[in-house]
């Protein structure tokens, strides 16, 4: 018989003479798999299936082996895991409520939204600091439970890469392969030089300028597809004409599930948000890019601290701010005063709205100084020498100069005698025993000026200070993150650029921050602050304001429009709403332009009007006031009955079978039943040479070469609070649950024992007299080989082969007839098997036609409804975006005519590859799957 047609995921074959469990169909012929038979087990492999013959046994010519293990362990270690094994396709959460994670509702929400699209995409644009990582991680842990996130891209900015590959396995025990600069080399080392990296190791994590800048990768790329794509900070990939923008549609085509986070998910353009909905959804915008809320609405979710407050408790902690008056010293007030007049000489020469020439430098040079005179002195230098300016201006220049070395050499910096006045009321010296400071200024200038006087004045040892900015590579970002974070740390002053105000985790042993100087963007300063007031900070966030003050009118108001900015952020924190709605910019180089306008002019007023107030109401009413995305309580449903009281029972009994399987493994396990731990010593199976080969290295224990497992939660977060603790170190217990690759060890361990086209027969006397009960498992897969319908269930016979015609559900058989609590091993003669196996044939008719082949028309009826509202809404879309073109290009020709062409070919590419798709995914073809697993009897 052909079995082409009934592979899916989830399917035990053989290949080759070796046995493996499919864990993807990629394509009518191409298929992924997992070995389960000793020699090929815990490897993943693809086949073609046009050049490898599949063998799947028939369930008509199973053979019947009686249990003989104590109280029938190895039947129920069987079904269990078949169960834990197989695809339970719906919206519900599964499995991703076991992770190490607090579990508030909210964070279950994208997830949940997500799985009830064709696909699953979403874009997770939540706040700053409300764990968005998280969130992704749900993402992975409840598309890999349903067989579909086998293979895994992530790129995030290279300030965060080591961060968000630790945190994903740390509480979901999900391995990302870092390749940053030492990954890279790392990888040319371990795998052949023209094997494909994307293709060899299955969950990646890589920046998006690595990928961008390497046309070697981008050739990799073209050539792999993956399961689940995830791209952070998606705002920076919004403009599909530049690179990142190229690259992240790119990748979007490349998967079928796709997540995007970003705190700043628009910069005031419907245009740059619709081409993040086009990633997720291309037709999810109307051509004319005029898309509404009903439109988007099922594609993201957004909410602030207020949305969530109900749900965390006091996971947020209560900030408190404090502006400092730094009164200007009389040189500094003569160096302002000579900007000022810069200032009106080039204003007059300018005579334009906005700052242009040297009307701009006269404004960045007041920017500059509010940074820091070192700052300014070097913006100064490097314009004299280019020579640009006339001689009135030049003259200026040259005598601000010279003031600004006068204060630079005499030390009469009053912001920086200001922050020492603040650091030694606060009783800090620089030593270990002194709190962790966070210092973040603009200029690179300031940032190292900072580091040579506070090291002199302080007598800090070069450990103790570090300086974090955007000209370091990925590898020394990560080294000073990695550092920061952890209590043994030396650092205790953290100068920072804003490259540093994005993403990175800094307040684990943190809640003191400085603004030196105030960035001209609400937005930019809202992410400084985030930095240590966030999701988790364990004490109050206490963050400070330098800022100049002058006896001087007209330096004064200027200094005023940034005290103003400050004063807004505050606004919004207590609003708990979006920074980018005070000014409906959306984007810090906007805001930035904004200010400067402002100071231009001298008018703190322009700072009280939005931008367009078309723009305001889009933006407040549409984007960020979601309808309901977080009221709704997400459902969670293990997916099958267990005979188990909890994992860790499981587990234990798992792995009391594959010792009693291989005896030689028993010296590799460690027990603690109290605690619920479970030790695995590792060996040469067991290695990144092994069937860990897909691990990276930072997750292998340091000593003794044990993992060390445990399915308490709490044990798993003192875990990650304890490896906070010392620089080097990742958490030293792991989540046991059936993600993890040495829970699946053990798994294919059971499985693979079970020799194929067998099952196992269980005697039992809670079962009516004269009965047998033949378990299946029945799937009914669409065309892309994916399981939409997974059932287990039983067929009941007389033992004299006639039907009792009754057709339970796995779960009713289970509670009807108690057997999670009577489930003990009776004597089976080989004439009891063998009348049990002559019966099969009819078992697996009745199985087939009265409940499979039933379910099945079910499932097709509701597919084809489904696929005539997918294909109308699609044809909708197309003959729209048809209409649209025709009016846009009525009568054309030359470029405007291959202009139209082009948009011709890209709407019908959209249409026939989305309808092809939605046949595929809707329609079943095929004839359903059934495997019988067990007979239990009552002779």
């Amino acid at each position: 018989m052909d079995c082409m047609p009934q592979i899916s995921p989830g399917v035990r074959i053989s290949i080759r003479g070796e046995d493996f469990i499919v864990t993807e169909k990629k394509s009518e012929n191409i298929i992924e798999v997992e070995g389960i038979s000793e020699l090929v087990q815990g490897f993943k492999f693809q086949f073609d299936l046009a050049l490898d013959e599949a063998e799947i046994i028939s369930p008509d010519l199973t053979k019947l082996v009686a249990d003989t293990s104590l109280h029938c362990r190895q039947t129920k270690l069987y079904i269990e895991t078949t169960l834990r094994n197989s695809t339970f396709r719906n919206d519900a959460i599964q499995i991703a409520d076991k992770a190490a994670i607090h579990g508030a509702n909210y964070q279950f929400v994208p997830t949940s939204k997500a799985l009830e699209l064709v696909r699953p995409r979403i874009l997770i644009a939540d706040a700053v600091g409300l764990g968005k990582t998280v969130q992704v991680g749900i993402f992975f842990a409840e598309l890999i439970r349903r067989g579909k996130g086998q293979r895994i891209l992530v790129v995030t900015p290279k300030s965060i890469l080591a961060q968000f590959q630790q945190e994903i396995w740390s509480r979901f025990s999900i391995p990302l392969v870092r390749l940053d600069s030492t990954g890279i080399a790392r990888v040319k080392s371990e795998i052949p030089t023209n094997k494909n990296p994307f293709e060899y190791y299955d969950k990646i994590i890589v920046s998006i300028d690595t990928l961008k800048n390497n046309a070697k990768f981008r050739r990799y790329l073209e050539k792999t597809h993956w399961d689940i794509v995830a791209i952070d900070e998606c705002h920076t990939v919004a403009n599909p004409s530049s690179l990142r923008g190229d690259l992240a549609m790119f990748l979007a085509q490349k998967s079928e599930a796709l997540v995007l986070t970003s705190a700043t998910p628009h910069n005031g353009k419907r245009r740059n948000f619709a081409n993040l909905m086009i990633m997720l959804e291309p037709t999810s915008i109307p051509f004319n890019g005029e898309f509404k809320r009903e439109d988007i609405q099922p594609y993201y979710v957004r909410r602030f601290k207020k949305d969530i407050e109900s749900e965390v408790g006091d996971a947020f902690r209560e900030r408190i701010t404090e502006k400092i008056n730094c009164q200007l010293h009389p040189l500094e007030e003569k160096f302002l005063l000579a900007q000022q007049a810069l200032k009106q000489i080039t204003k007059k020469q300018s005579g334009t709205k906005i700052p242009a020439g040297a009307f701009l430098f006269s404004i960045l040079l007041f920017k500059a100084y509010m940074s820091a005179p070192e700052a300014c002195l070097s913006t100064i230098n490097k314009r004299l020498a280019k020579g640009l300016d006339d001689e009135t201006v030049k003259e200026q220049l040259q005598m601000m100069q010279r003031t600004l070395e006068s204060i630079v050499d005499k030390r009469l910096d009053s912001k920086y005698h200001h922050l020492k006045a603040k650091l030694n009321e606060l009783g800090w010296v620089g030593k270990k025993s002194s709190d962790r400071i966070i210092i973040f200024a603009e200029r690179l200038n300031t940032l190292n000026a900072l580091n040579q006087r506070l090291k002199a004045d302080y007598k800090l040892l070069e450990k103790s200070v570090t300086i974090f900015h955007g000209g370091l590579s990925d590898t020394e970002q990560t080294e000073i993150i990695e550092d920061f974070s952890k209590e043994d740390s030396d650092i205790r002053l953290f100068l920072a650029s804003d490259a540093g105000s994005q993403g990175v985790n800094l307040h684990f042993y943190c809640n003191h921050m400085f603004n030196y100087d105030v960035p001209w963007s609400i937005i930019t300063l809202e992410q400084r602050n985030g930095r240590i007031d966030r999701f988790g900070q364990a004490k109050t966030p206490y963050i400070y304001y330098l800022i100049s003050q002058s006896t001087n009118d007209h330096v004064q108001g200027d200094i005023r429009i940034l005290e103003k900015l400050k004063e807004k952020e505050e606004e919004v924190y207590k609003s708990l709403g979006d920074p980018g709605n005070v000014f409906m910019l959306f984007e810090p180089e906007k805001e930035e332009q904004k200010v400067m306008e402002a100071i231009a002019n001298s008018d703190e007023s322009l700072l009280d009007t939005t931008s367009d107030e078309t723009i305001e109401n889009f933006w407040t009413d549409f984007l960020d006031n979601p309808p309901e995305t977080n009221s709704n309580i997400v459902k969670k449903e293990l997916g099958y009955t267990s005979f188990y009281e909890d994992d860790f029972d499981y587990y234990l009994a798992l792995k009391d079978q594959v010792i009693a399987n291989e005896p030689a493994l028993n010296n590799r396990f460690l027990i603690d039943k109290n605690e619920k731990t479970l030790e695995i010593t590792l060996d040469k199976e067991l290695s990144r040479d092994g069937v860990l080969y897909n691990l990276p290295a930072e997750v292998f224990p340091s000593k003794k070469g044990t993992f060390k497992l445990t399915t308490n939660k709490d044990i798993v977060e003192q875990s990650i609070q304890q490896c906070r603790k010392k620089k080097g170190e990742w958490p030293n217990f792991h989540l046991l649950y059936d993600i993890h690759p040495l829970a699946r060890w053990m798994q294919f361990k059971l499985l693979a024992k079970i020799d194929k086209g067998k099952a196992l027969v269980v005697k039992n006397r809670s079962l009516p007299n004269g009965s047998a009960w033949y378990l299946f498992q029945g799937m009914c897969s669409n065309n892309l080989g994916q399981p939409l319908l997974t059932k287990f269930f039983v067929v009941s016979l007389n033992m004299d082969g006639t039907s009792r015609a009754e057709l339970l559900d796995y779960k009713a058989f289970i509670n009807q007839f108690r057997l999670t609590e009577n489930f003990n091993a009776l004597p089976i003669s080989t004439e009891e098997i063998l009348k049990l196996e002559d019966y099969i044939p009819d078992a697996v008719a009745e199985a087939q036609t009265l409940y499979m082949s039933h379910k099945q028309d079910l499932l097709r009826e509701e597919k084809e409804v489904q696929l005539e509202d997918y294909q109308k809404k699609l044809h909708s879309w197309a003959a729209d975006a048809t209409n649209q073109l025709e009016l846009k290009f009525s009568e054309v020709d030359g470029v405007l005519a291959w202009q139209k062409d082009r948009k011709q070919r890209e709407i019908k590419t959209i249409l026939d590859s989305k309808s092809q798709f939605l046949k595929d995914l809707t329609l079943l073809e095929n004839e359903p799957f059934l495997r019988l697993l067990t007979v239990f009897f009552n002779p």
